[in-house]
């Protein structure tokens, strides 16, 4: 039983006519006849009375007409589940620059759960290498990257934000003091690289290199050595001196193409970044409530 001929079967009961309804579904009046055929074949049932010209339904055939009301607002409920325009549904894996949670979970968890009420997402952190081949290869549905170039094949960048990168360092830090390096081989830690040798007195230090943001902030609160940071990433520190560079730092969200959460990536995005306001989200949920409403009361006008 194809869910066509029910539709079919519903213009038929709606038109009385086999001729009407095959205008109106901009078929032939032989492909009706046909679709009514196989549809009382797979119920095992008569539902037309031949005896009358044109047919008629019987009342086991209005009955299954009625009936297939249910059963195409039912389909009219998962396609607007499943459609590329539908709200997202189901858990979701995302990761994270370690610097980008604290920056951006606490605007989108609640804004998601009002805007995506169907919608679950886990989260972990990492490199931005990691993450983004994690993506690539299904283990992760996005993820929140530092970009440092045009994204693997299959992936799509979406920016989110830009941070200025900033020199920082103790007003009183002494001139044999350190610098200290995040792991030049992660994409924030290449662009630091890269606007190091820009600032020679930096450039000339002993370097030790860190993989861990948060230790090379308590190293230059307390006076251990300089470094190079994103502007979110120097947040609160008290007691240094910060001087902004030429170069900054883009987060962008990446996804495999084709799926559901990159048809879906600006909104995403735009729940990320606090841009979709709570008013908006809203909007959205009842907007996408009424597309299901509107379905279900086609397939039953039908």
């Amino acid at each position: 039983m194809q869910n066509r001929d029910l539709t079919t079967l519903r213009m038929i009961a709606r038109t009385g006519s086999f001729r009407e309804a095959a205008e109106r579904l901009n078929m032939t009046q032989s492909a009706v006849s046909m679709q009514m055929k196989a549809l009382q074949r797979s119920l095992a049932a008569s539902l037309f009375d031949r005896n009358t010209r044109p047919p008629t339904l019987t009342p086991l055939g209005r009955a299954v007409a009625a009936a297939a009301g249910d059963v195409l607002a039912a389909e009219a409920r998962l396609r607007d589940l499943t459609g590329p325009d539908a709200p997202l549904a189901g858990t979701f894996r995302i990761g994270l620059v370690a610097s980008a949670g604290p920056r951006l979970l606490p605007g989108f968890l609640p804004l998601s759960a009002r805007a995506l009420p169907h919608a679950r997402f886990t989260f972990r952190t990492g490199l931005s290498e990691t993450l983004e081949q994690d993506v690539a290869r299904g283990m992760l549905d996005a993820a929140v990257v530092t970009a440092t170039g045009v994204p693997p094949g299959g992936l799509r960048h979406r920016g989110l934000m830009r941070d200025r990168l900033l020199l920082a360092a103790r007003a009183d830090l002494p001139e044999d003091a350190p610098f200290l390096q995040f792991a030049p081989s992660t994409g924030i830690g290449r662009l630091i690289a890269a606007a190091l040798p820009e600032h020679r007195a930096m450039a000339e230090r002993p370097r030790v290199v860190l993989d861990h943001v948060e230790a090379i902030r308590a190293c230059v609160a307390e006076g251990v050595g300089a470094t190079i940071l994103p502007e979110s990433d120097l947040a609160g520190i008290r007691g240094i001196e910060c001087t902004a560079l030429a170069r900054s730092r883009d987060l962008v969200l990446v996804t495999r193409i084709g799926t559901k959460l990159d048809a879906q990536a600006a909104m995403f995005a735009e729940l990320l970044t606090g841009q979709r306001s709570a008013a908006s989200a809203t909007a959205a949920k009842a907007a996408s409530s009424s597309r299901a409403t509107s379905s279900s009361a086609g397939a039953s006008d039908a």
